[in-house]
């Protein structure tokens, strides 16, 4: 009898190991991932909205770009987060049409 539990038992966690391999650690991982995204869009929208506060100049939108980039840029670093500087980019854009729209 107890050779059978003892199998059933190993079973029961071989299992159970598996459905945790298959589903919880993806959806874990997609949680820290999501959560990145989140934190790397608020850190661009702080950003741009920095950057409109602090040059007033009209026609320096590249200087408000390279500003951005270069401070979201150093944080990403320290956070270890990793896309494109395309990629970068399009956040930026996306933030600025948002700030536009709110003002």
């Amino acid at each position: 009898m107890d050779d059978i539990t003892l199998m059933i038992l190993k079973v029961v966690v071989s299992i159970c190991a598996a459905l945790i391999t298959v589903y919880v650690v993806p959806y874990l991982k997609t949680l820290r991932q999501d959560k990145r995204y989140a934190s790397l869009m608020d850190m661009v929208e702080v950003a741009v909205k920095a950057a409109e506060q602090t040059i007033k100049d009209p026609g320096q939108g590249d200087c408000k770009k390279a500003e951005v980039i270069a401070f979201v840029s150093a944080w990403m670093a320290e956070h270890g987060i990793k896309i494109s500087q395309d990629e970068l980019s399009q956040l930026i854009e996306c933030a600025v049409f948002q700030l536009k729209l709110e003002g």
